[in-house]
Parts: C-alpha cells; structure tokens; sequence
C-alpha cells in the first residue's frame, strides 16, 4: 500500500502536476489523520473494555469479602449480647443483695471475654492500587470507600477502647477478686464483698456502657455494609445486561 501512493506521488511530480500533488498530499494525510484516529478509537475501546471487565472483577472480590465481614460481625454482635446479659445479670444480683447461685459461674466468666469482628481489606487495597476511578459509579465508590476508611475504622477503634478499659481498669481487678476455674467457670473470692465494692459496681457499669455501645456501632455497620452488598449485586446486574 505504502508503495502503491510513493508510486502516484512521483509520478505526480515527473508529470509537473504540482496543484493535482497538492490535492493528493492532502487527501494521504488526511487519510493518515483519519487512520490514526481510528486505531485510538479501537485501542480507547478495547482499553474502556479491560477497565469495565476488570472493575466487575473488583467489585465481585469486595462483595465477596464484604460478605465475609458481614457473618464476622453477626457472630461478633451475637456473642457480644450474650456476655451483655451476664453482666446485667450479675449488677443485678450485688445490687439486689441476692444470694451466690451457680448460674453465676458462667457469668463472671464472661468478664474478660468479648468478639472482635474480622474486616478483609483485600480487594479494597487492590482497588485503591488500580486507581478507585475504575468504579464509574460515584455513589458506590464513594459508599465503598465510606465503609472501608470510615465504619471499619470506627468499630475497630470502639472495641480498642473497650480493650484499653480492660487492661487498665478489669483485668487488674480480675486479678486479684475473681477466680477462673475454666474458660467457662469464674467464681469470686468474696462474692458477699463485691455487693458492696463500689468499684466493682464501676467497672461493671462501664462495661456493660462500653459494651452497648460497640454492639450498637457494630449493628450499624452490618447494616451498612448489608445495603452496600446490595448495591453492589444491582451494579453487577446492570453492567451484565450492558
């Protein structure tokens, strides 16, 4: 082909035809022009088409991961209830001066005890490495991102602080007034005393705060990354049809 125009244009020129070389130069470099911008066209294309394959294959991961967060915190809300109703269940009997039962074995042993839920961030950091933009949708970008740098943090940070609490102020006590017989069984040393340590009412009151709180923080973020989870499915759904 290439050979095919050098051809014309020298004959154009060994025939002194200077305005017909003109036209002719003009019209190769438009179809030069019009050449290139066909093969960006084709290279934009394919290149909008890997991005689309590969932001499907990101938000699939992040579902598929946020759906391993959700059943982590289920588990970790469901375990925090339980050890919220032992410690309501044993402020209730010191305060109500009720007498020592058995049932409160496993109660005190759920004072040193708590669940932190499992976040993965795996297809997250990946996609913030290819580059965030690749989600086309700014409000489920943006809502993915919420939930990665904004709810996760937050619980995490809720339940560092009930851990904090535990160090400084539970376990030094635990130390020294409470006995585990087993991970399961923990009896007071002096259970008739701690009816009227005021510090034990303290900590016990915090806890049971503390706690509350993280198991309400934790339930809002399941329902967040819920929702999430569903606007993923309906963003997948809509670029299978497209």
């Amino acid at each position: 082909m290439i050979k095919f125009f050098r051809k014309i244009r020298q004959q154009l020129i060994t025939e002194n035809k200077f305005s017909k070389y003109i036209i002719y130069a003009i019209g190769e470099i438009v179809l030069v022009v019009v050449g290139i911008l066909i093969a960006l066209s084709i290279n934009n294309w394919n290149t909008n088409k890997n991005l689309r394959v590969l932001e499907k294959e990101l938000l699939f991961d992040i579902r598929e991961n946020l759906n391993a967060s959700v059943t982590n915190l289920e588990s970790s809300i469901s375990y925090n209830k339980i050890t919220l109703i032992n410690y309501e269940k044993i402020l209730s009997h010191v305060k109500e001066d009720l007498p020592y039962n058995n049932s409160l074995d496993s109660a005190f042993s759920y004072i040193s005890y708590w669940s932190d839920p499992n976040f993965t961030y795996t297809a997250y950091e990946t996609l913030k490495s290819k580059g965030l933009d690749i989600i086309q949708n700014d409000s489920l970008k943006n809502t993915i991102t919420e939930i990665y740098e904004q709810y996760f943090p937050f619980v995490i940070g809720e339940l560092k602080g009930e851990w904090e609490l535990h160090q400084s102020l539970v376990l030094p006590f635990v130390a020294k007034n409470i006995l585990y017989i087993n991970t399961e069984i923990a009896r007071p040393n002096n259970y008739d005393s701690l009816k009227s340590n005021d510090e034990f009412h303290n900590i016990m009151g915090l806890k049971i705060i503390t706690r509350k709180n993280s198991i309400q923080f934790t339930e809002m973020t399941k329902d967040k990354v819920s929702s999430l989870i569903v606007e993923i499915d309906i963003e997948l759904e809509k670029n299978k049809e497209g």
